[in-house]
């Protein structure tokens, strides 16, 4: 189960892993195996498991989760959550009523669909879940704009104002289409990724057990329904 740390006002916490191994999972989704750790005055010492150790700034964490191992037996995927998700992405449709939600921002979203063969009531789906096309939004993890990149993800994809609509969009759907692309097309497997990290997903074989990306999913796939064509069903 997954760990959150509450680490503001912390000062000292010292943790020994509690199961044989736990993994530190970092805000760009990479995870490292600790047998234990020091968080104090916004560093983190780890003890990896050859004994070693190696310090990072406290708020690159995101979450301490328990690590798989080979011989674990992997996490069973929900296929009734696969299908439900997989049925309402079959509902996102080129409606209009999505241009209705982004308002002045639908033409930006409309062309960066477009341009990476997004379906536009999803990528404004994102952009609403996201930050209610606020392009000034910044969350307490630091992600940015219109679609919340955070500042690596956006320099991964040659986004340098963050705050520019058009910019954070674009580097936004380029980012969505690069998981659909990496998830053989699965809807909910890449929102799960542009939510929690893609290598979350991986870790976790399917959508993870977090909460907040389950319901962020259903959350997303939701508004796309109803602001793309009505569902036939």
């Amino acid at each position: 189960m997954r760990r959150v740390l509450a680490l503001a006002g912390t000062t000292l916490l010292a943790v020994t892993a509690l199961h044989a191994t736990d993994l530190v999972v970092f805000e760009d989704g990479r995870g490292i195996r600790v047998n234990a750790f020091v968080i104090a005055d916004g560093f983190a010492q780890l003890t990896l498991e050859d004994g070693s150790s190696v310090g990072v700034p406290s708020g690159s964490i995101v979450s301490v989760e328990r690590a798989i191992d080979p011989g674990d037996q992997l996490p069973a995927e929900d296929p009734i959550e696969a299908e439900e998700a997989t049925a309402l992405a079959d509902d996102l449709r080129a409606g209009e009523r999505w241009r209705e939600a982004a308002g002045k921002y639908a033409d930006l979203i409309a062309a960066a669909a477009d341009r990476n063969v997004l379906d536009r009531a999803l990528l404004a789906a994102v952009a609403k879940i996201e930050s209610n096309f606020n392009p000034f939004a910044v969350s307490p993890r630091g992600a940015c704009g219109i679609l919340q990149l955070m500042p690596k993800t956006a320099k991964r994809y040659g986004v340098t104002h963050l705050f520019d609509a058009a910019e954070n969009i674009d580097g936004g759907a380029r980012y969505l289409r690069w998981l659909l692309d990496r998830f053989d097309g699965r809807v909910d497997l890449a929102l799960a990724g542009y939510n929690a990290g893609e290598g979350a997903v991986d870790r976790h074989h399917g959508i993870p057990p977090y909460a907040e990306t389950r319901g962020y999913v259903i959350k997303v796939l939701d508004h796309a329904t109803k602001t793309g064509q009505p569902s036939s069903r």
